[in-house]
């Protein structure tokens, strides 16, 4: 099925999870997702922007880095991550991730439930 990037939902999260500032998100598809299949779509973080630390219980996500940089806290861990870098969370681990760079943070995330 392709989803024209027209048809995608635009969305501005406040305060996601307690992060900071206001993140963009493109949805992929709010309302035709596959079985088991949360979210799908792109993140987008501007300096100082982030999502905040949150647990996935009986779900995974997976954050692929399209461009920029930021910090990513895994597991209580700080981590920098770049565009090509994947992170995967799940089985009760925990993350969150803020663009600690000058330029847009753009990441790919999916979360599937088990």
């Amino acid at each position: 099925m392709l989803i024209k990037k027209e048809n995608m939902v635009h969305e501005q999260r406040t305060h996601w999870r307690d992060g900071k500032g206001t993140a963009d998100v493109i949805h992929f598809t709010k309302t035709d997702n596959p079985p088991k299949w949360r979210f799908a779509g792109v993140m987008i973080f501007e300096p100082g922007t982030s999502i905040g630390n949150h647990v996935h219980s009986g779900e995974y996500e997976l954050y692929y880095v399209l461009e920029g940089e930021g910090t990513l806290l895994d597991n209580g861990v700080p981590v920098q991550v770049g565009p090509g870098d994947a992170v995967y969370t799940g089985n009760g681990a925990s993350h969150s991730l803020e663009n600690t760079g000058t330029t847009t943070l753009k990441v790919l995330g999916i979360v599937v439930q088990e």
